[in-house]
């Protein structure tokens, strides 16, 4: 601690213990034990202690107050169980008293332990100081440990979790400090994590589901933080307990907590083996437990690295058993057999959910939201049957849009609970996505790109389910495994798609103009598998429609079609004129058309999106190679960075910041010539011309003028991607010659800019163009010294520990008038 903080740290203590102040920020005291944190890290709890006395004094009257306030009581807890973290720090408190009357037995019946936020302080003060065995002895001693398991029942849920990590936590460190013979095998359980354990199995033993959820809790933080050997210790005790508790169909709450637990005990090596019946009790739980829960607890098992197969394949069945029952009412004949060989959980609980709405949607969106995830995260068992399940979400789409015939009362529940969901379609089109990953028979293919059509044509289907139908299709269209029936299917698709998109670009709705650019840009960066789509986008009008869209009511379409057009402009560089056609002139709509409109937008849109959009085209193009053959690449660069040098958003001047730096990419000599400290004393025999004519190129458009003003600026990404960037060229420029003695600020930099005369551009001849200025600054500027600034939080010059103890003893201090957050 600093002297300052030091000298005003009893005047601090002085006001908090006065009961006349009132705190109105409660955050000053989450501040004040941030403080303290970060001072225990870097100096023992009992020098801390010694030093400033009045932190004893402090937490020895806080428990004296006639009628403290609980904010200050709760504070004066946790922070003694932070300094006695330690043994010094524990060791220190106890002489002065201060262990027993914070967390004594008398506590308990004070009238501050009526509220929660007191139980809870006195729960973390013992979560933090219990590191070493005094505070697990004076748990034992001082007969807290029955009161912090009665917590577990407390009325307070927030109390109660607390009492769960507590509980935990405090088998824990009982195991680990006083559990292990010599030769490291735990033999049985110490004193106090035996209490604790059979107070567990108390509660598992009840009746009422509040117990029994809460040891499921505490039971399954254990089992995830010991070693095996405890494992297999406490599963042996606790194994028929649990086996008891699912024959009793526990209810949907106590069943999450059981499910937590059996994956939790699923992770250990010493239970992959059948002997300890983990996996009997697996499969058991997916049989009785209800259709919900055996579809988490099935993803769950199937997330784990190492699974025995008959565990996989139930899971598996478990599953998509609600997948296997659409398929089984989708067909005309009613008469589908499903995909599935074996139905794990029981028929009749998962019709009987799928014949009401809510619990229809709520069973289908777990199922498919699971589905997707194991497809993303190639979990989802290889073997298994990929078309069927395809066919089956098809059929829940085509279910979802009254395309579904129904001949039974079953597919009949089926369309009334699901026709209009969406939840529903959102979910399925998130996961016939995710199956694209995988190769399909062409009949699939077939229903899969008719269902999608028919979405993206309905002009009642919703904004955000168009946006997944949008995004279905472009994984579907770029999918790798495309066979020859993949690639027919794809070109029948792209063929319809234009007159659907012309539609969907003409929409009233803002939401579906912007998704359908972006299917549009997203598309066009796979040009290369489609480039007779990009034919037709030419030949079809569809081209100017997008052209005509940057000039759109909202900005955001605005936005998404200056990406879009951008997009295609470079797309036509990849593909042959003979291909493209000739409607018109394309290379003239991007000289003449083009770049123009996107320059009108970057000087003239009033919002901050559309302009972002352009300076992002640009840079984009600049690093494929493609702005040459649009217009005169340093003319236009030196026109975007004059421009956006006055922009007030800040984003607009980062990405032309990217631009810039994609500029000097280009550059060789400046962009791959880098310090090596084994090379650092040698001469260097690179010429010195080449630099000159890489900062004679850079000046001609103004980068360095436009850089070392975004070092100025005033938005903090701005000014350190400005650093980065000088910071890359340094080098290069700067080598051979010799470190000022003195490096200047920024304060420094922004008079120099200001009185130096603007640079000449592109227009100008490189004769006139005077270099020597950008070296000169970059030799006497403290860049190193700007990123280190820079690269902190904006606030760290206000929110110092000096400045929060000022502010608590001027606005604390200052009584109840006064309302100000501290720092």
């Amino acid at each position: 601690m600093d002297a300052e903080c030091s000298q005003l740290l009893p005047q601090v203590c002085a006001v908090l213990l006065d009961s006349r102040q009132l705190v109105t920020d409660d955050s000053i005291y989450e501040k004040l034990l941030d403080w303290f944190k970060c001072l225990l890290d870097a100096v023992p709890p009992e020098v801390l202690l010694e030093e400033n006395p009045c932190i004893v004094g402090l937490l020895q009257q806080a428990v004296t107050i006639k009628d403290p306030d609980p904010g200050f009581l709760a504070f004066s807890m946790r922070l003694s169980g932070m300094l006695a973290a330690q043994d010094g720090g524990f060791k220190y408190l106890q002489d002065n008293h201060v262990i027993q009357e914070m967390f004594g037995e008398h506590v308990f019946y004070g009238v501050t332990w009526q509220d929660a936020s007191i139980r809870r302080a006195w729960i973390k003060g013992l979560l933090c100081m219990v590191q070493h065995k005094q505070p697990l002895h004076f748990l034992q001693h001082a007969g807290l440990t029955e009161m912090m398991l009665s917590l577990l029942m407390d009325s307070s849920l927030f109390v109660a979790s607390a009492a769960n990590d507590l509980a935990a936590h405090v088998f824990q460190m009982s195991v680990t400090l006083e559990g292990q013979t010599g030769n490291g095998i735990v033999s049985d359980l110490p004193a106090l994590a035996q209490t604790i354990f059979r107070h567990l199995e108390m509660l598992l033993l009840s009746a009422a589901p509040q117990p029994v959820t809460q040891s499921l809790k505490v039971l399954t933080s254990i089992f995830r933080s010991c070693p095996d050997t405890v494992a297999e210790l406490l599963w042996a005790r606790v194994s028929e307990l649990v086996t008891s508790l699912l024959g009793q169909k526990p209810p949907d709450h106590e069943s999450t907590h059981l499910q937590n637990l059996l994956l939790t005990l699923a992770r250990f090596p010493v239970f992959c083996s059948t002997e300890h019946g983990v996996w009997v009790i697996m499969k058991s739980a997916l049989k009785e437990l209800n259709p919900l829960q055996a579809c988490s607890l099935a993803y769950g098992i199937l997330k784990l690295k190492k699974c025995p197969p008959d565990v996989c394949l139930q899971s598996v069945c478990a599953l998509l058993h609600p997948l296997d029952y659409m398929l089984r009412n989708s067909a005309e004949d009613s008469r589908h057999p499903g995909f599935l060989d074996e139905l794990v959980c029981d028929p009749a609980a998962v019709e009987s959910l799928l014949s009401r709405r809510s619990s229809c949607v709520g069973l289908l969106c777990q199922c498919l939201s699971h589905v997707t995830d194991l497809c993303d995260t190639a979990c989802l068992p290889a073997q298994i049957p990929h078309s069927y399940i395809l066919s089956s979400i098809v059929s829940v789409l085509q279910f979802c849009i009254g395309q579904s015939v129904c001949t039974s009362p079953a597919s009949s529940h089926l369309n009334r609970s699901l026709i209009g969901s969406l939840r529903v379609q959102r979910s399925a089109l998130d996961a016939i996505g995710a199956l694209s990953v995988f190769p399909m028979k062409q009949e699939d293919l077939e229903t899969m790109f008719t269902v999608l059509t028919a979405y993206l044509e309905n002009p009642e289907t919703d904004p955000t389910v168009l946006k997944k139908a949008f995004q279905t299709s472009l994984k579907w269209l770029q999918a790798s495994h495309a066979s020859a029936e993949h690639k027919q299917y794809k070109h029948s698709f792209l063929q319809g798609l234009c007159p659907v998109l012309f539609k969907r670009l003409c929409s009233p709705c803002w939401e579906v103009r912007d998704s359908t650019l972006e299917f549009i840009t997203h598309l066009m960066d796979g040009i290369k598998e489609h480039r007779e789509f990009l034919h037709v986008l030419h030949t079809c009008g569809l081209l100017q429609l997008v052209l005509d869209l940057v000039k759109d009511p909202e900005s955001y379409v605005r936005a998404s079609a200056v990406t879009c057009v951008g997009q295609i402009a470079s797309a036509t560089q990849m593909v042959s004129s003979s291909i493209l056609g000739n409607p018109f002139s394309v290379e003239a709509w991007k000289n003449e058309v083009l770049v123009p409109t996107l320059m009108t937008i970057l000087c003239e849109d009033t919002e901050g999106f559309p302009r972002r959009a352009v300076v992002k085209v640009f840079s984009d193009w600049l690093r494929k190679g493609h702005m040459a053959s649009f217009c005169d690449t340093e003319l236009l660069l030196s026109q975007v960075l004059e421009v956006v040098q006055s922009d007030l958003d800040w984003e607009v001047k980062l990405n032309a910041l990217e631009l810039a730096q994609a500029y000097i990419a280009q550059i060789p000599d400046l962009s791959t010539c880098q310090s090596c400290p084994y090379t650092a004393d040698l001469p260097s025999n690179k010429s010195v011309l080449p630099i000159e004519e890489a900062v004679v190129k850079c000046e001609r458009v103004g980068l360095f003028q436009f850089v070392f003003s975004c070092l100025c600026d005033c938005d903090r990404p701005v000014a350190l991607k400005a650093c980065d960037i000088l910071l890359s060229v340094k080098p290069a420029m700067c080598m051979g010659s010799s470190a000022t003695t003195e490096l200047r600020g920024r304060d420094w930099l922004e008079g120099t800019l200001k009185h130096r005369p603007t640079v000449a551009h592109a227009s100008n001849c490189t004769s006139d163009l005077n270099i020597t200025w950008v070296t000169d600054l970059l030799e006497k500027i403290d860049l190193n010294g700007m990123k280190s600034s820079l690269s902190r939080s904006s606030d760290y010059l206000h929110e110092t520990p000096l400045s929060l103890l000022q502010d608590i003893r001027a606005t604390v201090g200052a009584g109840e008038e006064q309302d100000a957050d501290c720092y």
